[in-house]
């Protein structure tokens, strides 16, 4: 059943798996014949060709078979021997499409001063006296006072003897928090599960940090968790972040959002203060295609949803190093995200901004919100955690 491609083409099966046969030449009453008694090793195989069954079927252009792939958990990120993910060999739309995220927030701030803190000395509340909302004000006035950012920033950049000390108290508990939220988030009958437990076997034997990020990409529950829990993912990062420094951005990359009046009045007050700092709370993903950002801030909403669609475009003029890219740089430095078409920057707590401009388009209502990167003032550890404790 399905083998008469084999027998029409005459190839040494010897040479490649059946299964990568199958998926080459399109046959796929003989992949969905096959697949469900594969491991997941077997699927994800590098052929003795030097390609992957999925790089095949995406090369010679079979979409109904790249798609029963994809729908079944597939690598994404394997490279063959030239060096290229399957989306890569891609020749048409209709191929590069299917490897698409379906519709999520994954672009997208539906509480964007959730996102944001002010930054403030001592962690004290910025008088309010305008009518914006409390809570919206916390942090510091100016980044010579984002004690946070400058821990953070500290320990990433410190060496020997303080920075072991640190590693081994911190990183063996962010490790263990994180396996619990894996756990929690990615089931053993989610599509991603296979790919998500290699990823993460990596990070935990050997603090892989691309495996990490790539993870992180994986259409899972693990997103959603991390905006409201990303202590230990947060942590692990900064702790090895010497180690992404040649993915640290520099130019340009967008967020999609949606605001209230409010919520853009806070950010005219911010706006009105250019000695005000906005640090991050949370990790998020932005995008270098501002098309990408736009296309989830267009997605279906219920009707009593009036809030205004947003733009934020974040202006690093500076290299950046907790704005990570996650796409391909060169051939030593491969795409980590599962889904290129987003082209994902991923954006870690603790990176400092000023707002630089607010436009807003009188055809569509639409708002742009600038932000400009603002390098964190470096200082010693042991002062910061002293300023931390007053």
């Amino acid at each position: 059943m399905g083998n008469g491609a084999f027998k029409k083409t005459g190839f040494k099966i010897g040479e490649a798996s059946l299964f990568y046969w199958a998926c080459k030449e399109g046959d796929i009453a003989a992949v969905r014949q096959m697949l469900p008694n594969m491991t997941y090793e077997q699927v994800n195989q590098l052929e003795p060709l030097g390609s992957t069954a999925l790089h095949a079927a995406v090369f010679y252009n079979h979409p109904h078979i790249v798609q029963l792939l994809l729908e079944n958990g597939c690598s994404r990120t394997t490279l063959n021997r030239h060096g290229a993910t399957a989306y890569e060999e891609a020749s048409t739309d209709e191929i590069r499409a299917l490897f698409n995220r379906p519709a999520s927030g994954r672009f997208v701030d539906e509480h964007m001063t959730q996102t944001f803190q002010l930054a403030n000395p001592k962690g004290n509340s910025v008088d309010m006296k305008d009518g914006i909302p409390d809570d919206w004000f916390k942090g510091h006035t100016t980044a010579n006072t984002a004690y946070e950012s400058q821990f953070m920033h500290a320990i990433a950049d410190s060496s020997g003897v303080f920075k072991k000390l640190v590693q081994n108290r911190i990183e063996a508990e962010s490790k263990e928090q994180l396996e619990q939220l894996v756990s929690r988030t990615i089931p053993n009958e989610h599509q991603q599960y296979e790919n998500a437990k290699r990823l993460h076997e990596k990070v935990r034997k050997k603090s892989d940090m691309s495996s990490l990020l790539t993870m992180y990409t994986l259409e899972t529950p693990l997103y959603r968790t991390l905006q409201n829990e990303a202590d230990s993912f947060a942590t692990l990062i900064y702790l090895h972040l010497a180690e992404l420094k040649d993915r640290a951005y520099k130019g340009r990359a967008y967020r999609g959002g949606r605001m209230t009046e409010n919520d853009i009045q806070a950010y005219r007050w911010a706006l009105q203060r250019p000695e005000q700092v906005l640090e991050t709370r949370t990790i998020q993903s932005m995008s270098l295609n501002e098309s990408v950002a736009r296309r989830f801030t267009q997605s279906e909403r219920p009707r009593y949803d009036r809030r205004n669609r947003v733009i934020l475009i974040f202006d690093f003029s500076e290299t950046c190093p907790t704005a990570i890219n996650l796409n391909r740089i060169s051939e030593k430095l491969p795409a980590l995200s599962v889904h290129q078409d987003e082209e994902e920057v991923l954006l870690l707590p603790f990176t400092l901004f000023s707002v630089r401009e607010i436009k807003v388009d009188s055809k569509n209502g639409e708002y742009r919100i600038t932000l400009t990167y603002i390098p964190t003032p470096k200082v010693a550890a042991v002062t910061i955690a002293h300023n931390l404790k007053e």
